[in-house]
Order: C-alpha cells, then structure tokens, then sequence
C-alpha cells in the first residue's frame, strides 16, 4: 500500500515511501476547530534528536529581560523548548543558552521560531501537536561549529551509525 506521504527512506535510491495512516477525531468541548497539522521544515525531517530535559535561557529579539523553559529535545538541526505561556511567534528571533544533560558549558546560539505548539485544553498536551507539551520548535540560525559539534557529538552517542545491508550507513 502506497498512500500519503509520511515517512522518507534514506538508502541508496532516496525514495520517499508512503505510509497509510488513519486519524480519528473526537468533539471536544472547548475545541472551536479541529487542532492544524504542523508542518515540519524539510531540513529538520531527518535530523536525529535527542532528548533534553535540560533548561534554556533565552532572550527575544527587542525585548529585554531573560526568560526560562525547558529543552524537549535538541539535534543539529535546532530544538523544541517547552513554554507553558507567552510562546513567542513563528519567525521570531531568540537568543538561547542551553544546557545539554552532564555539561556544565551552556551552548549559545541564534534560533528562528519555526513552529508553536499552544496549550491545548488538556493539560500538558500542546493544541497542534499534543504528543509535545505546549513550546515551540527553533532552527539553529547562528551557532558556533564547536557547539554544533558538540550536539552531533551528543546525538551520535545516541544515535551511533549503523551499516545497512546494502553497505550504506544510516541513522
């Protein structure tokens, strides 16, 4: 079966396969519409993440004051953080310091809001995506390469590279 398209093979063809996938959707007392599919920038669909729990420190663009919240997950790719209110907008620019798990050097880096997750009516669950809590997900936009190679370094612990049977390695 070859219906929509949900997942992309690596391996030496590239091909996109296609996955059936039903959805079903409930009334919910509350939801005026049904929650929006969120929309995962091409560049971010294959990075490896890993999981955080870490805090991050991070400042908007023209706003003064530092704020907190949470690191999900984090890859090379940027990181979801986890607000429970005031989620800054999509293409807002944010200035972090994050903390990956045992290091004591907080990595800094220029992000980009690529999407948010509000809170939903049920509790801990975002309204777009309520597998996430409510946040939003950054793109690295200016990173240091020592940082950047640090969270390879971290994922790739993680994540170690395998050899598929065809010989090419994968994630």
């Amino acid at each position: 079966m070859r219906e929509g398209t949900h997942g992309e093979a690596g391996g030496a063809a590239g091909a996109l396969l296609r996955y059936p996938i039903s959805v079903y959707c409930l009334r919910v007392p509350g939801f005026k519409q049904p929650p929006k599919p969120v929309v995962i920038p091409p560049a971010q669909k294959g990075a490896e993440r890993i999981a955080c729990g870490e805090r991050c420190e991070f400042e908007a663009a023209g706003t003064e004051g530092v704020r907190e919240g949470i690191v999900w997950n984090v890859s090379v790719a940027g990181l979801y953080l986890v607000l429970q209110s005031d989620i800054p907008a999509v293409d807002s620019r944010l200035r972090v310091r994050v903390w990956l798990p045992g290091d004591p050097r907080p990595i800094q880096a220029e992000v980009q809001v690529v999407w948010c997750n509000p809170p939903s009516p049920f509790s801990g669950c975002g309204a777009n995506a309520p597998r996430f809590p409510p946040g939003c997900g950054l793109r690295f936009v200016d990173i240091p390469a020592a940082d950047l190679a640090r969270i390879q370094s971290r994922v790739d612990s993680v994540h170690p590279t395998r050899v598929e049977p065809d010989g090419d390695p994968q994630r």
